[in-house]
């Protein structure tokens, strides 16, 4: 495939796998069964997308992605929230872990997660608290994680086994 027409699919499979990232993101709330079953597909189509994306970059590696350097997304710590009176310790640590899994996943997706669960019960909380108190759970031992989770964007977190 010449470079042109391999920049332009490039650049629509990108937009395709931003479109199912959004979508497993939005099957929160779905009927398990349900949500079971679509999720089995998205992921099906993200490897066929990210799949043919990594085989351009094969053949045209200067339309590789530069990096972007990891950048801190919170440096607050959960000694230093303060939470309003209508939120509860338990009720966010319930939240939290309704949202995290077995398997490695990037902090940003459960801290993301778990904002959309709060905002749906009408807990007013910012990911930023949200994001501390994973850290701070973290550091008890209740989840695994690697790198540095204030990282958001490149680090990761799951259930301890």
């Amino acid at each position: 495939m010449d470079r042109e027409r391999a920049a332009e699919l490039k650049k629509r499979l990108r937009n395709v796998g931003r479109a199912l990232d959004r979508a497993v993101i939005a099957t929160k709330g779905i009927d398990k069964v349900e949500c079971d079953a679509l999720l089995e597909h998205l992921t099906k189509a993200c490897a066929i997308v990210y799949g043919k994306l990594f085989d351009i970059y094969d053949q045209h590696p200067e339309l590789k992605p530069r990096p972007k350097p990891p950048r801190i997304s919170s440096t607050l710590t959960w000694d230093e929230v303060s939470l309003s009176r209508s939120v509860s310790v338990t009720e966010l640590d319930r939240i939290i872990f309704s949202v995290m899994e077995r398997q490695w996943r990037k902090m940003m997706m459960i801290v993301g997660q778990a904002f959309v669960e709060c905002t749906d019960i009408g807990l007013a909380i910012n990911s930023e608290t949200i994001a501390a108190r994973i850290q701070a759970l973290a550091s008890a031992g209740h989840f695994e994680s690697q790198g540095d989770l204030r990282y958001w964007g490149n680090s990761m977190i799951r259930l301890k086994d």
